[in-house]
C-alpha cells in the first residue's frame, strides 16, 4: 500500500492546478487521470494569456506537462473505490492498486457522456460544444443548434442570439422547462426558432460541422448550422466510487464549503465536479489552485 500526502482525482485543469500547488509547497502528491474529458477539445477557449498559436488541446496538455515537472507522481489509472472517513482515507484503482492518504482532493470533472449523437465524437472540437459562455463567440454570423429542454439551454440560446445569425432550438419535449419571463424573451428573439418534441439524429459535416438531421415529430430534417451545442444529454460527474460517503446536491453536483471541504474533513473537491457542469477552463483552475491551498492549510492545522 502507497502512503502519501494528497491524492488528487483528475488532472484537468482543476486537479492540474491543485496538485502543482501542493506538490510545490513540498507535500508528496500523487495524481491519478485515466484521460482527457470531451470538453477539452480544439475551440480558442477564453483563456487569459492564450495566444492565438494555441489552442486548448496545447494548453491542457502544457498545463498536464507543468503539474508533472512540479513534483507530484502521475498515474495513469481510474478510481475504482474510496474509503474516506476523517481517519482513513484510501483509493483502490482499477489495477488493484490501493493508496492511503491525509487528504483527498477531488477533481474528476464532467467527462461520463452516455448516448453519443452520431458524429458528435468525431466533430467534438470542430463544431460541436457544450458550452456556449465558452465557445459561443467562435460562431459570429452563423447558424448553429441547440438541443436540450431544460432553463440552461433555453438561456443559452439567448445568449447566442448575441453572436449567430440564427438559433435552431431542438427541443426533446413539448414545451421548454424555464420561466415564463425566459420563455417570453425567446418568443420575442427573431433569431431563435424553436422546434418542439424533436432530436438531433445526426451531425454531418467534413472538416467541420455543416448540418444536423433532426427527427421532429418523427420526421427527418436537414438543417445547415455550424456549430451544435448539446444540453439534453450533457455528462454528469463521476462519482460513483464514493458510494454515497460525502453530500451531493440534488443537481448531481458534490457540495464543498467556503474552503472547497466536502462534507468529510480532508477530503476537497475542485472544478466542474462541483459545478455538474462544464465551466471555464480558468475557472476550474483557480478552483484548483484555492483548494490545494486549503488542502496545505489543513495539513498545516491553520
Amino acid at each position: 500500500m502507497n502512503n502519501v500526502d494528497i491524492i488528487i482525482v483528475g488532472g484537468g485543469p482543476a486537479g492540474c492546478a491543485a496538485g502543482m500547488f501542493t506538490a510545490q509547497s513540498n507535500y508528496k502528491t500523487l495524481l491519478l487521470h485515466r484521460g482527457n474529458s470531451p470538453s477539452i477539445n480544439d475551440f480558442q477557449w477564453i483563456l487569459p494569456g492564450l495566444s492565438p498559436q494555441q489552442n486548448a488541446s496545447q494548453w491542457i496538455n502544457n498545463l498536464q506537462q507543468e503539474a508533472k515537472h512540479s513534483g507530484l507522481e502521475w498515474v495513469g489509472e481510474a478510481v475504482a473505490e474510496a474509503i474516506l472517513g476523517e481517519s482513513t482515507k484510501e483509493i483502490k484503482t482499477t489495477t488493484g492498486r490501493s493508496l492511503q492518504a491525509s487528504v483527498i482532493i477531488l477533481s474528476a470533472g464532467c467527462h461520463d457522456r452516455q448516448g453519443l449523437i452520431e458524429g458528435e465524437g468525431p466533430f467534438s472540437g470542430r463544431g460541436v460544444s457544450y458550452n456556449a459562455i465558452q465557445d459561443g463567440f467562435q460562431f459570429k454570423g452563423v447558424p448553429v443548434a441547440i438541443e436540450g429542454k431544460n432553463e440552461e439551454a433555453a438561456k443559452e440560446a439567448l445568449y447566442l442570439s448575441r453572436f449567430v445569425e440564427k438559433v435552431y432550438c431542438i427541443i426533446p419535449a413539448a414545451r421548454l422547462e424555464a420561466d415564463n419571463k425566459i420563455l417570453e424573451a425567446i418568443k420575442k428573439n427573431e433569431k431563435i426558432e424553436c422546434l418542439y418534441s424533436a432530436s438531433i439524429k445526426k451531425i454531418e459535416g467534413e472538416n467541420s460541422v455543416t448540418q444536423v438531421v433532426a427527427l421532429i415529430a418523427g420526421n427527418e430534417k436537414i438543417i445547415p448550422v455550424r456549430g451544435v451545442f448539446l444540453y439534453a444529454r450533457i455528462g454528469k460527474p463521476v462519482f460513483d466510487y464514493l458510494k454515497g460517503a460525502i453530500n451531493i446536491s440534488e443537481s448531481g453536483s458534490v457540495l464543498v464549503d467556503e474552503n472547497f471541504m466536502t462534507s468529510i474533513p480532508g477530503v476537497f473537491a475542485c472544478g466542474d465536479i462541483i459545478a455538474g457542469q462544464p465551466q471555464l477552463a480558468f475557472v476550474a483552475a483557480a478552483q484548483g489552485l484555492a483548494a490545494g491551498y486549503q488542502a496545505v492549510r489543513y495539513l498545516q492545522n491553520v
